[in-house]
Order: C-alpha cells, then structure tokens, then sequence
C-alpha cells in the first residue's frame, strides 16, 4: 500500500472519510454520519425508508420506533409525510446501515456495481481517474483519485469490486501489444497490483473483473468467468442478451451468484459498437443482470440474513 493520502483529482475522501477539497476549488461533502451531503436529497430521502427496511424488516416501523423510543405513529407520520424525517432518526439509520460496512468499487466509471447496494442503504464509493472531484448522486460518492497513490478511508468494507483497464491486456487487441510497448503493460500490470493490494487490505470478500486478457500470464488463472446473458434473468424484463466473456478473480469469501441465463439474441454486440469517443467507457460497463445477481449472492451474508 502507498504510504502517504494521495493529492486527487480535484477532491480526497481524508482519514476519517469525509470529502475534501483538494486542487481548485470544490464543494465540500461531510461524512454520511452527518447531514450535510451536498447532494441528491430526494434520493437520499428515498433511501431512508429503504434503509429502514433493510434494517428491520418489511413491518418495519414499529421495530424502528422501538429502537427511537416513539411511537409507530410518529414513525407512520414520518414515512408519509413528504418531508424529511427529523435529523436525529435520518443519523441513526446512517450509523446502523454504516454497521454493515461500506461497499469499494475501483476504477469504476458507472457505479453500475455498487448501485444495488446503495439503493439497499449501503454507503458506497466509486474511485477512477477519470471522475472529476468528488459527487455524492444516487448514495454513491464519486471519487476522482489515482489509484497508484491513494489510500481508502479507515471503514469496515462489506465488499470491494475491482475493474482495471483492460485496453493493454486485453486478448481482444492483442495485434496492438507491439505498437503499446512495455509502457502500456507495465501501466496495466501496475494498477491491476495496486487493486490487488487495496482488495486484500480490506479484508471483506473482493472481486476483480476483466475481460479475457494477460493477466493470467502475469499474475493466476481467473477463478470464475461468465458471459452477460448468463445473467439477464436478475432482470425485470430480462436482458443484457449479450455475449461477452469476462473473467473474475476473488477472495476472502466473495460468493459467485447462481446463472439466471437468457438467449443471447444480442450476440457479441460489443464488437459491432460505432467508434465514438465513449465507445471504450460503454465496452466496459459492468451488466446490471450480473451486479444484482452479485448483490444478491453477497449482501445477505452482510446483512446477516
């Protein structure tokens, strides 16, 4: 692990997990134990109740207004009342939710991953280069940081995901390795390490996804490997009818999701994408079929079910 807090693109998450802002100027996000996420307050106000149920169940108001002390009416007034619960109920449900850990997805452009975990309550956040400063949308916080020098937060980590450039390594474009030199490799190698790295320090159950590539050469054989539409059944209506092979690698008791397939009609439609400057962005989102089948594999051993 890099032994010093990275500078980051435009904004840092510092040592006790709040956003700050770094070079240029940038809004400050505290900590999702306070209350002031400048963010998306409608979804924040959405994933309250959501939380709620997360925590305690479908019946879930008269558990909560147990452990508040109210009564269940008060909670019911709360719930249907379009506006936000007092501060002190909306803190409670941050800190037991922040109790089942905090989800880590690296070099993450979409947050596609983590979406199912932050629409259950989980705090979640996303790392890449490519992010400008920091945004918290939807409860994921963006994080623009270079992964090379940067050090997560200090949190309990329920899961950590992991997506690495596959553009020098990729068996897909292999007649380029020659033109992209050692540079290239070396950059890919390096920063499939530093995830390497950060996926074992946190010591939750990890994962790291590329498509078929070299990595297996220059580090172990991928301990899993699957195709989009094998799970397009998670969805409701059933799609990504896609091929696509991907490969995984994990450890410390990441759980591989049962298949729900569909016919892939779509074939391999990531080779027949246009070239648009986002084409590479758009080859490497993660499909939602899988990231709920993960989610759902994953989330019940974190929330003790």
């Amino acid at each position: 692990m890099a032994t010093a807090q990275s500078a980051v693109v435009g904004s840092a998450l510092s040592a006790n997990g709040s956003v700050v802002s770094g070079h240029g100027s940038a809004s400050t996000i505290q900590d999702q134990t306070g209350s002031g996420v400048t963010a998306d307050h409608g979804a924040e106000s959405k994933t309250w109740e959501h939380s709620c149920r997360v925590l305690f169940g479908s019946r879930w108001k008269a558990p909560f207004a147990r452990y508040l002390g109210v009564k269940r009416e008060t909670v019911s007034r709360w719930a249907n009342n379009s506006n936000d619960p007092p501060l002190y109920a909306r803190r409670t449900v941050s800190l037991l939710m922040q109790g089942r850990g905090t989800v880590l997805s690296l070099c993450d452009r979409t947050g596609n991953m983590v979406r199912p975990w932050a629409e259950a309550g989980f705090e979640c956040i996303c790392v890449d280069l490519k992010h400008d400063g920091a945004r918290t949308t939807g409860g994921i916080t963006y994080l623009g940081a270079d992964l090379l020098d940067w050090l997560p937060p200090p949190r309990r980590y329920a899961i950590v995901f992991a997506f690495p450039p596959c553009t020098n390594v990729a068996v897909s474009g292999a007649r380029w390795f020659r033109e992209k030199g050692l540079g290239g490799l070396s950059e890919a190698v390096d920063l499939l390490e530093a995830c390497r790295r950060i996926c074992e320090w946190s010591e939750a159950p990890w994962m790291i996804e590329n498509p078929m590539s070299t990595f297996s050469s220059y580090w172990r054989k991928p301990d899993y490997s699957f195709d989009p539409c094998e799970y397009g059944g998670y969805l409701d209506p059933p799609g990504d009818a896609y091929t696509k092979k991907t490969c995984l690698w994990a450890g410390n008791g990441f759980v591989m999701p049962d298949r729900k397939t569909v016919e892939p009609l779509e074939g391999s439609k990531m080779h027949l994408m246009p070239p648009t400057p986002d084409r590479s962005d758009r080859r490497s989102e993660t499909p939602m079929g899988f990231a709920q089948a993960t989610f759902k594999a994953n989330a019940a051993i974190r929330l003790g079910r």
